[in-house]
């Protein structure tokens, strides 16, 4: 048995080395057949674009979440997710039993501010005309009383001096009285008499006289001595004297009875002064009572001054009526207020789509009871999430070495990993002014609008920009790879002939996989892109593949102009 491994061991061994030795053979011979391959390229005409890529994910350009701002039971929900719905279209219906009640609430409020308010307005009417009456009153009354109490004082001043002048005055009328009665009983009555007497005598006189002298002619005519006009003179003397007599007889005979009613009137008038002096004594008190009429004056002028100062005061209230109208005027726009936000609240009870759109999520189903709406904590019950995917946008971040070359509404040729075939157009819509650091790389995140007509592509989707940051239509161009950098100068090797020839070129913008050629080379020329050397004996890989500037890795020169944020893209271009 151990024979026969052993034996099984030596013919494996074998094996093993006639495979190897073989193997050996068959690679030399390779070796010495295979020559160095030189790939190279034309430089012809073509259209470059330089870019800067990123990468991001799709989202609705604008994403709604309707809410019911009222609670209560959804009555009816008309929609499902991935349904659209036209802008207006009707989404959910809340019971709106209480929205009502607060409404007809509301309303019955701002009714009966509006009442107070006109009750307010009728109040301040009233008080101003309250208020001008009673001033208008007052200062009549002042103005009266102020009358009263100067002649209140005038009088008070002037009675003692009436007083006093009023007695002296009947003191006088009683002595003046006194005095004629005296001189009317003692006086004037004997001397009367006396005078009656005398004139009596001296007409009776004055008769015989008369008498002696009517006979005398009588005589003197009977015998001739004078005419019949002498005796007629004569008697009328007598009968005048003879009347003369009869009068003075009559005047002595009545002179007491005359001077009797003198006497009763001289009587009287000293009674009379009597009495007035008595009066004149009793009106002294005058004096006091004249003395409490100026006191009750200027007591009423007081009550007057206040009376006015009241109604000054009364004035105030109109102020206060005003304010009242102020603060009734305030509740009106409180109630209007209740009001207008009750109709809202009542419109909260049907909820609408507010533009054309799809639903992207259903928060609640029918029958459901949402709580009430908005709050200090709370902006309403989410009932659907809306967005409009017509128009997305794709937010990615730009690194930061490259945001120089992203302008607003710049183009953006966009790949979405679900359609990879495809290219979407698009433009940069905002670049935001604060960058952000993640993991010690910091970018700026830019938003790039995209049109979704056809409804195809969806939110959340991956998506790979483009930004064109230059584009240069049929112009000189050679593959990235035939062209070297160094120091700033840019070189490429051309095949004349079985030589090559490495020239000296001016570049422009540097796209995916071409390189604008400004000068340097003509079209048609030949370029070195690549130069594939055979494996080396003893080497342990299978042959090598350099550039045409010894290269170790191939595929041409390091990319210019730094690759897009998020990996790929071309690089800002050379020497132009």
């Amino acid at each position: 048995m151990k024979r026969n491994v052993v034996r099984i061991a030596v013919m494996l061994a074998v094996i093993a080395v006639a495979i190897i030795s073989l193997g050996a053979v068959i690679k030399a011979r390779n070796v010495k057949e295979q020559k160095v391959e030189i790939k190279t390229a034309k430089v012809e005409r073509a259209d470059v674009t330089s870019t800067v890529s990123a990468t991001g994910t799709l989202q609705p350009l604008t994403l709604i979440d309707l809410k019911s701002n009222v609670g209560g039971k959804v009555e009816t929900l008309t929609v499902d997710v991935g349904s659209l719905v036209k802008k207006g279209q009707l989404i959910a219906t809340i019971d709106p039993t209480d929205s009502q009640a607060q409404l007809d609430q509301a309303r019955a409020n701002l009714e009966r501010d509006n009442a107070r308010k006109a009750q307010a307005f009728q109040n301040l009417e009233l008080q101003k005309k309250q208020s001008e009456s009673q001033i208008a009153q007052a200062k009549q009354s002042l103005l009266s009383s102020q009358a009263r109490l100067r002649q209140a004082q005038n009088q008070a001043e002037t009675q003692p001096e009436l007083t006093k002048a009023s007695i002296a005055s009947a003191q006088a009328n009683l002595d003046a009285a006194k005095e004629a009665l005296r001189q009317l009983t003692q006086a004037t009555i004997p001397q009367a008499k006396q005078q009656a007497l005398s004139n009596l005598r001296q007409a009776e006189s004055n008769q015989t006289t008369a008498e002696n002298n009517l006979k005398l002619q009588k005589m003197l005519m009977d015998k001739g001595f004078v005419p019949a006009s002498g005796m007629d003179t004569a008697q009328s003397q007598y009968e005048s004297a003879k009347s003369a007599y009869e009068t003075a007889k009559r005047k002595a005979d009545t002179v007491d009875q005359e001077y009797a009613s003198e006497v009763r009137s001289a009587e009287a008038r000293v009674a009379q002064a009597q009495a007035q002096l008595v009066s004149a004594q009793r009106n002294a008190v005058q004096d006091k009572i004249r003395k409490d009429e100026l006191a009750a004056a200027r007591a009423s002028v007081a009550q007057a001054k206040a009376e006015l100062d009241l109604a000054y005061a009364n004035r105030r209230q109109i102020s206060v009526k005003q304010q009242d109208i102020t603060a009734a005027a305030a509740a009106i726009v409180s109630s209007a207020a209740s009001v207008h936000q009750a109709e809202v609240n009542l419109t909260y009870a049907t909820i609408s789509a507010p533009r054309d759109a799809v639903v992207l999520q259903k928060y609640v189903e029918q029958g459901t009871i949402i709580t009430s709406g908005k709050s200090s904590i709370a902006q309403g019950t989410n009932i659907v999430q809306l967005g409009d995917i017509s128009r997305m946008f794709v937010l990615c971040n730009v690194d930061e070495t490259d945001i120089g070359s992203i302008e607003m509404g710049q183009k953006v040729d966009i790949t979405i990993d679900a359609y990879p075939s495809e290219i979407f157009e698009g433009k940069v819509t905002r670049i935001d002014p604060q960058a952000k650091l993640d993991q010690n790389v910091t970018t700026i995140p830019v938003t790039v609008e995209i049109d979704n007509p056809d409804l195809r592509l969806k939110p959340a989707m991956n998506a790979t920009c483009e930004f064109i940051t230059a584009k240069h239509e049929n112009v000189l161009t050679v593959p990235n790879e035939a062209v070297k950098e160094d120091n700033g100068s840019f070189t490429v090797t051309a095949m004349e002939g079985d030589k090559q020839v490495v020239k000296t070129v001016e570049t422009g913008i540097a796209g995916p996989d071409v390189t604008e050629i400004r000068s340097g080379l003509k079209e048609g020329e030949t370029v070195i892109t690549q130069i594939i050397e055979p494996e080396k004996e003893g080497s342990s890989s299978q042959g090598g593949v350099r550039s045409p500037f010894g290269s170790p890795f191939g595929g041409g020169p390091p990319r210019r102009g730094g690759a897009g944020g998020g990996g790929g893209g071309g690089g800002r271009g050379r020497g132009g």
